[in-house]
């Protein structure tokens, strides 16, 4: 690659992050892209919050409450209150 060439790729790759700059910049292309983000991932995370848990984890999430304790949901087990 020559010099001339060199320098030419630079000034398009340049260009290229200007003109992306200008265009990240507009309000209504950040929410476009929320809304398409949004679209794309929802299904996912709606499954995730919504599913339900077996019933080995359900019987000891009773049991703690019963007993008093508080249920941790990341980590399915009991903690005490103290």
């Amino acid at each position: 690659m020559t010099w001339q060439e060199a320098i030419a790729t630079v000034v398009v790759l340049l260009g290229l992050g200007a003109g992306a700059f200008l265009f990240a910049q507009r309000p209504s292309f950040w929410i476009e892209f929320g809304v398409r983000l949004g679209q794309r991932f929802w299904p996912s995370v709606r499954a995730y919050v919504l599913k339900r848990n077996t019933p080995a984890v359900e019987k000891a999430m009773h049991d703690c409450i019963r007993r008093g304790g508080e249920w941790d949901n990341f980590r399915k087990k009991c903690r005490d209150k103290r």
